[in-house]
């Protein structure tokens, strides 16, 4: 399936995108992307504050898609009152969104304070310190967390300059750069992500590949087909050594790379 990330979400909390090609969010749209992607179109990132999102979300909701909160300054009641309306996944948590004080808990409150939705986290040590990423863990258990990459198409290329979207992006020390000194999308692999997880102590081997395959594929509905190596599941997985390096890549069950 297809994941929009945007484009209705708030220039506040625009990240490295173009707050130009960001509105409120409109049905009919879903609806014409929809039958553009011939029904392929499974998830949708959204800002709840923007006029009209609880309607939003809960007609998409009831249509089949994912609806995932984030790139948003919401306040906490109103981040909880997309929840009520039907979003259940956090785009990439603490990057992006309103942060969390005593005063006002934001987005980052609501997601800790939510146990039945999906946290996605950014584990390169870059956009999420170490130490941030184990207290969402904590919180929300590895059965709610999902470890996604943001990765752009410089992951597993040199470092130099590159295009994200509009924007030119430096890529250096594990990361990718605005010209702001700010992070953009991250260059990480999933298997990084994975290993990540493992020696900064948060969670098991077990845990962290759960985080990875299972906990992912039942955030977007899809654990039916995929998610896990079950009889009548998709066999498509990676085979790692105790390193957690790549050994082996199947597709459709047959081994299609080899390290």
């Amino acid at each position: 399936g297809i994941f929009f990330e945007g484009p209705f979400f708030t220039e506040e909390k625009k990240g490295a995108q173009n707050p130009k090609y960001m509105r409120d969010a409109k049905m009919w749209e879903l609806e014409d992307w929809q039958e553009a992607a011939h029904g392929m179109l499974k998830k949708i990132g959204l800002a709840p504050e923007r006029e009209g999102s609880e309607d939003f979300i809960r007609k998409a909701t009831e249509s089949g898609v994912v609806i995932a909160l984030g790139h948003s300054n919401a306040t906490y009641k109103q981040a909880v009152a997309g929840v009520q309306a039907g979003a259940s996944v956090w785009v990439h948590t603490f990057n992006g969104m309103s942060g969390m004080t005593h005063q006002e808990p934001g987005m980052v409150g609501a997601i800790l304070n939510t146990p039945n939705t999906y946290a996605e986290l950014i584990c390169d040590g870059h956009h999420v310190r170490p130490e941030a990423a184990e207290i969402v863990v904590k919180m929300k258990g590895a059965d709610h967390v999902v470890l996604i990459t943001d990765s752009m198409r410089a992951a597993g290329l040199p470092d130099g300059p590159y295009m994200l979207g509009e924007y030119e992006v430096e890529v250096r020390d594990g990361a990718a750069w605005l010209p702001t000194g700010r992070p953009a999308a991250s260059i990480l692999t999933l298997k990084t992500a994975v290993k990540n997880v493992i020696d900064w102590g948060i969670r098991t081997p077990a845990e962290a590949v759960m985080m990875a395959s299972l906990t992912p594929a039942k955030s977007v509905n899809i654990d039916d087909v995929c998610g896990q190596i079950k009889p009548g599941l998709a066999a498509d997985f990676i085979v790692l050594d105790n390193e957690y390096d790549l050994v082996a890549t199947y597709l459709d069950g047959e081994k299609r790379y080899e390290a």
